[in-house]
């Protein structure tokens, strides 16, 4: 199925591929073929996000053999992500698998009320991990599983954010190379750099049993199938760009935001100008007003 999608969607040469779940570690043949076909087709930098939980020799063949870049989703320390996801040891030992392996990788961790507290700790934690390169900030997209799941207060993630990013300079100071905070890159760009590839119309994703949609928090909403990879429809795949949502902003660089999320929720989606505006002065969060 990846190969047909590749020949139908026209793989553009150093497209970004990114293999996600569900748990990508579980189907060690799958992503092997994947991986095979994007880098045959020409792409560039080929990912894969995991739980963690089967970072074993398989994994770490795997790794290797594609050049994968690795992305673990972690919501907090060990106390904190036990009670969100679970399975902390195991995930932890992974992480110590890839630092003894010498792979970098970052990590995500999702925004929500729960998982705001965490935030430093889970930073000065991972600072310890030699091969740890990033750590991004995805805010709860109140879907599915999730629908229940509160989100974060405007001003406490304010707050949250200015807490972390002096956390992070801290760890730094004490690091050869620095772990990287994502949400510092999404602001001071280029007046036409936009949010994401989906908001130019130039990204799909492949759901088992082959349908096509154009962003990952969009799969199985009304409006939004691109088809299949039988029957690819791309005609409408380019996102309403998510800049038309703001008004007169002081951010200067700004990507705007995400623009999947401003469709599912106004208010998660009000939380990312909270971040961009964070990022823009973390050090007078405490005073960022919430957008409309």
């Amino acid at each position: 199925m990846a190969g047909r999608a590749i020949a139908a969607l026209g793989l553009a040469p150093g497209a970004q591929v990114q293999i996600a779940g569900g748990e990508p570690g579980l189907v060690p043949d799958i992503v092997n073929q994947v991986a095979s076909l994007a880098r045959a087709a020409g792409a560039g930098r080929i990912a894969i996000q995991t739980n963690g939980l089967a970072i074993d020799d398989r994994f770490i063949a795997l790794v290797r053999r594609h050049r994968l870049g690795v992305g673990v989703s972690l919501d907090g320390p060990p106390p904190l992500n036990d009670r969100v996801r679970g399975q902390t040891a195991q995930v932890l030992a992974g992480l110590h698998r890839l630092e003894a392996e010498g792979i970098a990788f970052g990590v995500t961790v999702t925004l929500s009320a729960e998982t705001l507290p965490g935030l430093v700790d889970l930073a000065l934690m991972l600072g310890g991990f030699a091969m740890a390169r990033s750590l991004g900030l995805d805010i709860l997209r109140p879907l599915g599983r999730g629908a229940d799941i509160a989100l974060p207060r405007p001003a406490d993630l304010a707050r949250a954010y200015s807490a972390l990013v002096e956390a992070l300079d801290w760890v730094n100071r004490r690091r050869q190379k620095p772990l990287v905070l994502r949400e510092a890159g999404m602001v001071g760009c280029g007046p036409t750099e936009s949010y994401c590839a989906a908001e130019r119309g130039r990204a799909a994703v492949l759901v088992p049993g082959g349908g096509l949609w154009p962003c990952s928090s969009l799969v199985g909403q009304d409006g939004f199938s691109l088809g299949n990879v039988d029957h690819p429809d791309l005609s409408a795949s380019a996102l309403r760009p998510s800049r038309t949502l703001c008004g007169a902003c002081a951010v200067s660089g700004c990507r705007g935001r995400c623009p999947a999320r401003a469709i599912v929720s106004s208010a998660a989606s009000a939380l990312d100008c909270v971040l961009r505006r964070a990022a823009h002065h973390p050090s007078a969060s405490e005073s960022i007003r919430v957008p409309a």
